[in-house]
């Protein structure tokens, strides 16, 4: 049966966006395939609410595995239910990592601006050490609904690509690697990850690499930080107690169309 699905990105992190019913995890790998289906960072699929939200999003990374929570996914549904829905201001999507409060913001000639999010409570799990070939990298491990390891390094894609994918198998499930350098304001950063790989951008990496340099005192709690991705800068503040951190950046509509996949 043909598939209606829109394709949209956060910072570069991109997706396949569709209305339930849910498909299964090869169906998915073929949508993510770059070469031979449309080309994907995973699929978001937005079904019926099951806790009194807007909806709930489903999230296949690129592998075909599910995960609990998506920064960037969470916005580009966030518009997608705005301007399918007209849900705009505030609203609620459920996740399997718990309910995102999320508000579409317009600009002064109605369109769409940007989605900010309340990306729930941090959970510090403490340091952990990776051994990658005869080196010992050490990370704070962050977990902002999906598990993060935030290393203090070069924030740089050929850093992520070369020590990511090992960090990644390190931990049974899998864990996201963000590859982080503090500086005035805010930080740079590189994400791999988990079940996607190199990545333009990462919401829930941005918040945790955030949430590392805060707790650390390299960073100030309680004002927006920068935090600038591969594919562009968002706006992360982090609670002094970390139980609330707020993420706002764009979400972009590239296309619509229908495929056979």
């Amino acid at each position: 049966m043909p598939l209606r699905f829109a394709k949209y990105h956060g910072l570069g992190n991109d997706f396949v966006v569709v209305e339930g019913p849910l498909m299964d995890a090869g169906r998915a790998r073929r949508l993510c395939d770059r070469r031979r289906g449309i080309g994907a960072d995973g699929v978001l699929t937005v079904l019926p609410p099951r806790a009194g939200g807007a909806a709930y999003m489903h999230i296949y990374n690129s592998d075909g595995s599910v995960a609990a929570m998506c920064g960037n996914g969470v916005r580009c549904v966030a518009r997608w239910l705005a301007e399918r829905r007209g849900l705009w201001g505030e609203l609620t999507i459920e996740t399997d990592a718990g309910p995102r409060r999320c508000t579409v913001h317009r600009d002064a000639d109605g369109s769409f601006e940007s989605v900010s999010v309340e990306m729930g409570p941090a959970r510090l799990e403490g340091p952990q050490d990776f051994t990658v070939g005869e080196e010992l990298l050490h990370s704070l491990r962050v977990n902002m609904g999906n598990p993060h390891a935030v290393f203090f390094d070069a924030a740089t894609r050929q850093r992520a690509e070369s020590v990511g994918p090992t960090v990644e198998a390190s931990v049974p499930g899998g864990v996201n690697a963000g590859f982080a350098s503090p500086r005035d304001g805010g930080l740079d950063l590189v994400v791999w990850e988990r079940g996607a790989g190199l990545t333009d951008a990462c919401g829930t990496g941005a918040c945790a690499a955030a949430v590392a340099a805060v707790s650390t005192g390299q960073l100030p709690a309680g004002r927006p930080l920068e935090v600038r991705l591969p594919g562009g800068p968002l706006s992360i503040t982090v609670s002094p107690d970390l139980a609330r951190v707020a993420m706002r950046g764009p979400a972009a509509r590239v296309f619509e169309g229908e495929t056979d996949l």
